[in-house]
């Protein structure tokens, strides 16, 4: 149920990407943009900063994470939900700051339907990987628990979850949750830096110029969030699949939520 991920590039990506990474920093600072430094790539969100967040849980276990996008609905990485799990092993955490924690203002609800994209082979690099979990009850929305409205991809948008801060370290036991910026890449420069692994349409690829600053094991599901010029947020991506969270010059790779909207609009309707 974790991310999937591999290491290593050919020298020929390497190049590229760091031509590419180049130009998009060159970019920044020519705009007074610079990045900042960041530690290990992400920092602890504040609360109800992303009440869409949610903790998709096995048996009381953190395994991936998910988005909130109605009442009764939640998106998720197909991957993260075999065909073999039955949804009662399965529970959504809501409002949640700290996991575990169970404050007053969170919730945990179970599971009633698991619904894979019809089309998903089992693998998530042949694409397809995407997820709907019905919860038993509709849930308040609230301060701290919210849907994400879906849309196409942005510029600079973020990414959020409770999984790994480094490749094999795991997140400290707080449990807070993580975000990170991070840029949407262009979707041919994607599949060079990726071949020979395909990169499809209806995926997203986004990342930050000479930065280890993207999702890692334990993210899987999660939302990838853009704000709007009216400072609305959209959710563009779902967390998918990623060679190595420890190369700083490879982006992440998403499935691209508005290739499913049509599918997803077939059980959950339009707010």
């Amino acid at each position: 149920m974790d991310i999937l991920m591999w290491r290593g590039l050919f020298p020929r990506q390497m190049l590229l990407s760091l031509l590419f990474w180049g130009l998009l920093l060159f970019g920044e600072k020519a705009n007074g943009m610079s990045p900042e430094p960041r530690i290990a790539g992400g920092w602890a969100a504040q609360r109800a900063q992303w009440p869409w967040q949610v903790s998709v849980q096995e048996q009381g276990q953190h395994v991936c994470g998910g988005s909130l996008i109605g009442h009764q609905w939640v998106l998720t990485a197909a991957h993260c939900v075999s065909s073999s799990l039955k949804s009662q092993d399965l529970q959504i955490q809501l409002g949640e700051q700290f996991l575990y924690t169970k404050t007053r203002y969170s919730t945990l609800v179970p599971v009633s339907q698991i619904l894979l994209h019809p089309h998903y082979d089992g693998d998530a690099l042949h694409g397809k990987d995407i997820a709907l979990l019905k919860i038993r009850q509709p849930v308040p929305f609230s301060k701290f628990i919210q849907r994400i409205t879906l849309a196409p991809p942005g510029t600079q948008c973020w990414v959020t979850g409770w999984g790994n801060i480094r490749e094999n370290v795991p997140l400290p036991q707080s449990y807070a949750l993580q975000e990170t910026d991070v840029y949407i890449v262009d979707t041919q420069m994607c599949r060079v830096l990726y071949d020979p692994e395909p990169i499809g349409n209806e995926m997203l690829c986004a990342g930050y110029p000479g930065e280890r600053k993207t999702f890692c094991s334990g993210d899987s599901g999660g939302p990838l969030v853009c704000q709007l010029r009216n400072r609305r947020w959209v959710q563009v991506g779902v967390v998918s699949f990623i060679r190595s969270c420890a190369e700083p010059l490879l982006p992440g790779v998403y499935s691209k939520v508005s290739s499913y909207v049509p599918w997803i609009r077939q059980y959950v309707p339009q707010p």
